[in-house]
């Protein structure tokens, strides 16, 4: 039995009641999960929604009633949003790819931290993830133009330029881009690095209890300040934004899924999902429909969710169960579950459409 389920197991068990209490505000949910109805009467926390991230972000803290943490957090997300979105004009992404081919550039330590997370999968991956997915990312559009069905001619040139191997840093915060047209981008750890951040930002103002929700990246911060854990559930990634198929109970630990289901556009009848692979220059297309990853740092949740998901069923099983510190489940187009050994006995199934594997 894995380290991570004997020392995790009760935050594991805390954590699963989030997703059902924003269903039970009316609160949407988000790609990651959504709360699950709480058991008995809570504390009554304080609660603000943002759209930012390209997403709906929802901050719930339990042992605050001071509102003024909340601009901190939105304007913390704000600043780190401009500084690492590729989309971002004179972001680090950006500047990074104007000079590319051309020498480097100094960015900021978060881009250093990023571009090392970014290396690290695409190594772990064996290439699959792949931190330059830039090119690919624009061709196909499907984050911001509802997707561009690309030809033989497009994918050859937009894969020339992708190979994390070209992703050069030196001391001094220096970083450059080796050829002309790559693109690094953040796409697949960004968001839970800057979950990382926020929760940082507020254990440093004494929160030891929250619930943070980035659109599918999902930090539990301590337990209920009853001492129980919170409910989180999974969503059925073959029904709507508020259906949820499970139930995870943890605590003081992350949440992140990946999925086919979050952002797709449909092209002569068939749906094409963001999660590009570059092996192929196409969404990754196995048996998989949703990845969700449990980790202490959110950064890793988002890395390991996209690669694993790249990687299949039994790669991303083999990857993940492989791993310290790490566990996952895994839902394949059949409805069937899969779940590394030290998930245990806290996640649990609760709808009849779908069953572990045997």
């Amino acid at each position: 039995m894995s380290m991570f389920y004997s020392k995790s197991r009760s935050r594991l068990r805390a954590a699963a009641v989030l997703a059902a209490c924003l269903l039970a505000a009316g609160l949407p949910c988000l790609a990651g999960g959504c709360v699950a109805p709480a058991r008995a009467p809570e504390p009554k926390p304080m609660s603000r929604q943002n759209f930012q991230l390209d997403t709906l972000i929802t901050i719930t803290i339990y042992d605050s009633d001071d509102q003024s943490i909340f601009q901190e957090v939105f304007d913390e997300i704000a600043r780190l949003e401009s500084l690492l979105s590729a989309a971002a004009p004179g972001s680090d992404p950006d500047r990074l790819a104007l000079s590319a081919g051309q020498g480097y550039v100094e960015v900021s330590d978060d881009t250093i931290l990023l571009l090392e997370e970014g290396a690290r999968f695409s190594r772990l991956s064996g290439g699959a993830f792949d931190c330059t997915v830039g090119p690919l990312v624009s061709l196909w559009g499907i984050k911001d133009t509802g997707g561009h069905y690309p030809t033989e001619a497009e994918l050859a040139e937009a894969l020339s330029q992708i190979g994390y191997e070209g992703v050069l840093v030196k001391e001094g915060n220096l970083a450059m881009l080796k050829n002309a047209g790559m693109k690094a981008d953040f796409g697949a750890v960004a968001k839970g690095y800057i979950a990382d951040r926020v929760k940082e930002l507020l254990a440093a103002r004494g929160i030891q209890s929250a619930v943070l929700d980035l659109g599918g990246n999902i930090v539990l911060i301590g337990s209920k300040p009853d001492g129980s854990p919170f409910r989180i559930g999974a969503r059925d990634p073959a029904g709507g934004a508020a259906d949820y198929f499970g139930v995870f109970e943890a605590a003081d630990i992350s949440l992140v899924s990946s999925g086919s289901y979050e952002r797709y556009f449909v092209h002569e009848g068939k749906a094409y999902h963001h999660i590009l692979d570059v092996r192929t220059g196409f969404p990754a297309d196995n048996e998989l429909m949703q990845v969700t990853i449990l980790s202490d740092k959110s950064v890793d949740g988002d890395g390991f969710s996209t690669t694993a998901f790249l990687l299949g069923l039994e790669g991303g099983l083999r990857l993940v169960g492989g791993t310290e510190g790490v566990e996952g489940v895994f839902v394949t187009k059949d409805k069937k579950v899969y779940a590394t050994e030290g998930i245990g006995g806290a996640f649990t199934i609760v709808s009849d459409e779908y069953e572990f594997a045997r």
